[in-house]
């Protein structure tokens, strides 16, 4: 009797998970109005140039960002055999960056503002990279794409077949003054993935940062 009572509990409860799902607004996007793409751009600048935020990264929180990166990418290190060259969108001073070299994946990352050596200028709605570049693409910021679709095109359009992405997310509204776009369902999300397939997908609790949820993509060989 029991065994039924917790059997019918948890099948409500995947009832009401799935409604919720099914019902609720999955994507938000245009957190901030802005006149145009430049102002996007200028008002994401203003966090990675702050000369205070700057010189906490590249001191007190450098340790704490690489190590927690370093934790990330050795607790999926079966998803990333094989990878030998990486690309990291949103790397700021570039921590991930390093934690990669360390690993002996050959890594760069891009972001709005550069950092050397680890991060190079770039923008994640157009990668001034060809097709099939690299191997393994990491990000943390779709929160910070104005376009988030076209974010993930691009993540595609750089991996190579049967390529990893690992993506981190914070579902929800607890974000800061830089965040563009609210997620609240990471199956939206995933939909924009239209040429891989989902080798996981689950809630996460980093040590580093307050992401909650991952979401690991293979490209599928067809493209």
């Amino acid at each position: 009797m029991l065994d039924r009572a917790f059997y019918r509990i948890n099948m409500i409860k995947r009832s009401v998970e799935q409604f919720i799902k099914k019902n609720i607004v999955k994507i938000k996007q245009n957190n901030h109005k802005y006149k145009n793409y430049k102002e996007y751009v200028s008002h994401q600048e203003e966090k990675t140039k702050n000369p205070n935020k700057i010189k906490l990264w590249l001191n007190d929180e450098w340790e704490i960002k690489y190590d927690g990166f370093l934790h990330i990418f050795k607790r999926n290190k079966i998803y990333l055999k094989g990878c030998t060259n990486a690309i990291c969108l949103g790397a700021r001073t570039g921590q991930e960056v390093k934690a990669l070299l360390d690993l002996g994946i050959n890594a760069i990352g891009i972001d709005l503002v550069p950092f050397p050596p680890y991060t190079l200028e770039g923008d994640v709605h157009g990668l001034n990279y060809d097709n099939n570049s690299f191997n393994f693409v990491f990000t943390n910021i779709i929160d910070h794409s104005l376009y988030p679709r076209k974010m993930c095109k691009e993540i595609e359009r750089v991996l190579s077949e049967n390529g990893i992405g690992i993506i981190h997310i914070q579902l929800g509204d607890d974000l800061d003054d830089y965040t563009e776009t609210k997620i609240y369902n990471e199956l939206e999300l995933i939909n924009y993935f239209s040429k891989s397939k989902v080798l996981k997908s689950n809630p996460i609790a980093n040590l580093h940062d307050s992401m909650n949820w991952e979401i690991i993509i293979k490209k599928n060989s067809l493209y």
